[in-house]
């Protein structure tokens, strides 16, 4: 019978190592993620590319869609890094950390106003969202 308290005592001292590795490679991946929505979003913001054919409105609305939606999904992965990294520190984020994130993804976003608009709605929509659920 003591064998099995050690080994399930054992099992228990294992999991925090787990644990941490599991959040250091989630904060690996969802910087990829965001790098990844970084580029598209600077290279189509920036009207580097552009895949609107003689104003056609539907390449015009998945170009919009294009857009907004990589720096939301830049803004969510940036989220989780940051999260993810002050739980491994046992901090919880700060309104700075979120505001300049909130910020930088805004910037990101100036050059169309209809970018610009619905990324805002966008942003204000995740940040409530992610406050209600910490």
């Amino acid at each position: 019978m003591p064998k099995l308290k050690k080994i399930e005592k054992k099992a228990k001292k294992d999991r925090p190592r787990d644990v941490e590795d599991y959040a250091f490679k989630s904060i690996i991946i969802s910087a990829l993620f965001s790098l990844l929505c970084l580029i598209i979003s600077l290279f189509f913001n920036g009207e580097l590319i552009s895949i609107t054919i003689n104003d056609n409105v539907i390449w015009q609305l998945i170009e919009i869609l294009i857009r907004v939606f990589s720096i939301l999904f830049f803004f969510l992965f940036m989220i989780v890094i940051i999260g993810n990294y002050k739980e491994l520190t046992g901090k919880p984020i700060s309104w700075k950390t979120l505001t300049f994130v909130f910020i930088l993804s805004i910037i990101q976003s100036f050059l169309d106003l209809k970018v610009f608009i619905i990324t805002l709605i966008g942003l204000i929509f995740l940040t409530i969202y992610l406050y209600l659920i910490q």
